[in-house]
């Protein structure tokens, strides 16, 4: 509580003090730091008040200035802190109000004023360093210090308007003083002037040929508006100068084309430009091709040198009609001597050409000289006998036989033609085969061989007619030997055909010669005994057994054609083909049941019992047995007719004929044929039955036969099922009426109970009859 007893008198006390007004204004410093509490108008000396602690800290002589010469009231916040709030401006506004720029607070006066004006607009250089303040400050005096220009103008306008060498003002000069002045110049007169737009070099320099200005400037003191091109001073030297003539030559006035800054003598001209001077027009003088003028002169040699082209004889290049391109023959060097690359034409030179005169080809002078060889060498091409060109009709393209080397020797590349040479053709002269000529000779070999072939006797070729295409036989070696390769026809030559002489098989001649072996070979065939083919019923297929080797050593494929003897069963079971062939003069006969086994006939029938079809018969044997084995026997349930009925017990050859065994048609007719044609009741022909037998008839027998009727669209009930089938089918069993009414009209026109034609019956008997017979009937009156 004590506490917060103290803290209340405190408040109080504070409000009081801040309730009375201070007499300074507002300030931001306590009054303790001046005042005491004992008396507020005694400050002791330790409560010095410490300025350094404002804005404005105490200075120099701002130290010893009585306060109140700085603050005129109590309110020391109303002093300003600037200078020229308390000192004078003795400048007059001339200068910068900030007077720290060149005062300090130690003393008013200024030592430093070079070092300030440095820091100036307008540092003092070269001579304004040395100049008197007055010079230009003209108030210095007053201290009156009013804002100067900083360009050399600004002060010397005078001096501008003054000079007389060069006038400035009507020379038009800039007023850019230091264009041409520098400020480290003792004084106005020294001047320079850099000449950049044309600098002043080479004879241009001054003191040179130019002694002054005025040497150009020739409007001087006006030295604005002088031309920078050469020839608007050097205008007179143009056109005074006479080699060349440069007016009349009409030269351009581009002076530096040929002049320099030099000097206008010596001069040159750079002729690559327009004209490359090479050889001997280097050292030519120019108006030997510019005689007349130096402009528009012609480039092209024939343009200087026409004179020279029309005087020239050899060759004379007017009538031969020359281009007039002299480069294609002349250079630079000299008009001669001249030469001419004849390869850049469509007529290289080679061979003689290249040493002949031109004018042995150019007689007629160099324009349109044909390039053909005939054109030149035609008296060559005429004058020729061995062979003779024109009555041979020799193409007239030389190249194809001579060459630019000579006329003579002479080569042709037969093997360009449609008939290359090849064997003693290529030794052959030339008119062995062209002895009519070079024109349409004949290329095939009979043409030039016709003796030769006419004349050969062994073979007579005439009278063998050989075909006269001769390479068949003959070749371009030699007439002979002759060789003839028979693989290319239809019988090749194997065996001893290979070494026997052609007219053993061509006796009567090379024409339609057979190339069946029997036809060369019956004599061989005839006298053959072991076996006697020709008793025998041997084919004539001698390949089938002998070879080209040669007749005998004959073998037989027996397993592979006809009967397994030597494999199987029958391998070892016989000697000679008499064993079984019992007919040495026929070996179609043949016996299966005159050896081992099968000659007992009893226990045969017996091995057989049950087999449709047996019979002890050599040729029932074959058939059942043609691989000779049981397990191989003929099964005929496997094939298209299994044996049913009487079939089963039928000998085989009843059907199966020996003309038709591999053919036999499964079909009944086929064996019934007789049967079917002799029926009588019914006549199967005339009522027009099918002969598919197995509709009425079974393989139990041709009779009793039956025909299932349910199988057509009239099924037999009642008294149908026992009519005969004549009573019906009337002729005929095709095409039967099914209508009750056709069969028993007359049933229906005697019936008198009812009258069924009076009372106009419906003649569908069915209304009323039935097929068990024509009475009773009834009618369904419902």
């Amino acid at each position: 509580m004590r506490r917060l007893s103290q803290i209340i008198v405190f408040l109080l006390f504070a409000g009081n003090l801040s309730a009375q007004t201070s007499p300074h204004g507002l300030l931001k410093f306590d009054c303790s730091d001046c005042h005491i509490s004992t008396s507020w108008k005694e400050i002791p000396a330790e409560k010095k008040f410490k300025h350094e602690a404002t804005k404005f800290a105490l200075a120099g002589q701002h130290k010893n200035v009585d306060c109140k010469q700085c603050h005129a009231t109590l309110k020391f916040g109303e002093a300003q802190e600037d200078c020229i709030s308390c000192h004078k401006d003795i400048h007059k506004n001339t200068v910068s109000r900030q007077c720290s720029n060149c005062h300090t607070p130690t003393a008013w006066l200024i030592k430093n004023i070079t070092d300030i004006h440095q820091r100036s607009r307008f540092p003092l250089l070269g001579q304004h360093a040395k100049a008197d303040c007055q010079r230009c400050h003209t108030l210095f005096a007053e201290l009156n210090f009013e804002p100067l220009g900083v360009k050399c103008y600004d002060c010397h306008n005078q001096n501008f308007a003054a000079t007389q060498n060069p006038n400035h003002a009507q020379s038009g000069f800039s007023t850019d003083c230091e264009s041409c002045h520098n400020f480290t110049d003792a004084n106005w007169s020294y001047a320079s002037f850099a000449h950049d737009k044309f600098p002043l070099i080479g004879g241009h320099k001054i003191g040179y040929k130019i002694t002054d200005c005025k040497t150009c400037h020739t409007n001087a003191p006006i030295y604005t508006g002088l031309s920078q091109d050469c020839y608007s001073c050097h205008k007179t030297h143009y056109e005074q100068t006479t080699n060349p003539n440069h007016i009349s030559a009409s030269f351009s006035t581009t002076c530096t084309t040929c002049h320099t800054i030099n000097g206008w003598k010596p001069s040159s001209f750079n002729h690559t430009q327009y004209f490359v001077l090479e050889g001997a027009h280097t050292q030519l003088d120019c108006n030997k091709c510019h005689s007349t003028s130096y402009k528009n002169t012609p480039t092209d040699c024939y343009g200087c040198h026409k004179t020279t082209f029309e005087g020239t004889t050899n060759p004379n290049h007017v009538a031969s009609q020359f281009p007039t391109d002299c480069t294609k023959c002349h250079t630079t060097s000299a008009w001669i001597p001249s030469s001419f690359n004849h390869a850049s034409t469509n007529f290289p030179l080679t061979g003689i050409h290249a040493t002949t005169s031109c004018i042995s080809c150019h007689a007629s002078g160099y324009v349109n000289t044909p390039t053909d060889c005939y054109s030149c060498h035609k008296t060559n091409y005429e004058n020729t006998t061995n062979p003779n060109h024109v009555t041979s009709q020799f193409p007239t393209d030389c190249k194809k036989c001579h060459s630019t080397s000579g006329w003579q020797p002479a080569t042709f590349d037969h093997a360009a033609t449609q008939f290359p040479l090849t064997g003693a053709h290529l030794s052959v002269a030339c008119n062995q085969c062209h002895a009519s000529g070079y024109v349409n000779t004949q290329k095939d070999c009979y043409s030039c061989h016709k003796t030769n072939f006419d004349n050969v006797t062994n073979p007579n070729h005439i009278t063998a007619n050989f075909p006269t295409d001769c390479t068949k036989c003959h070749s371009t070696t030699a007439w002979k030997p002759s060789t003839f390769d028979h693989s290319t026809t239809q019988f090749p030559l194997t065996g001893a055909h290979t070494s026997v002489d052609c007219a053993k098989c061509h006796a009567s001649g090379y024409i339609n010669t057979p190339t069946d072996c029997y036809s060369c070979h019956k004599t061989n065939y005839d006298n053959t005994t072991n076996p006697k083919h020709s008793t025998s019923g041997f084919q004539t297929a001698c390949q089938d057994c002998h070879t080209t080797t040669s007749w005998a050593g004959a073998t037989f494929d027996h397993d592979g054609k006809y009967f397994p003897i030597y494999s199987g069963k029958h391998r070892g079971e016989w000697n000679v083909c008499t064993d079984c062939h019992t007919n040495a003069s026929n070996y179609k006969v043949f016996s299966c049941i005159n050896c081992h086994e099968h000659n007992n006939k009893s226990e045969v029938d017996k091995d057989h019992q049950g087999v449709g079809g047996y019979s002890y018969d050599s040729q029932a044997c074959y058939r059942c047995h043609p691989t000779g084995n049981i397990d191989g026997a003929f099964n005929h349930s496997n094939s298209r007719l299994p044996l049913t009925g009487s079939h089963l017990t039928i000998p085989c050859e009843n059907c199966h004929l020996p003309s038709i065994t591999a053919t036999l048609s499964p079909a009944c007719s086929s064996c019934h044929q007789n049967s079917f044609t002799n029926a009588a009741s019914p006549n199967h022909q005339q009522i027009g039955l099918s002969s598919d037998c197995k509709t009425c008839h079974t393989a139990d027998g041709w009779k009793p036969s039956s025909f299932n009727h349910a199988t057509t669209n009239f099924q037999l009930t009642g008294k149908h099922a026992t009519a005969l089938c004549s009573d019906c089918h009337k002729g005929q069993t095709t095409g039967t009426s099914q209508v009750c009414n056709d069969c028993h009209q007359t049933n229906f026109a005697n019936s008198v109970n009812p009258n069924h034609q009076t009372t106009g019956l419906s003649t569908d008997c069915k209304t009323c009859h039935t097929a068990d017979g024509w009475k009773p009937s009834s009618f369904n009156h419902a």
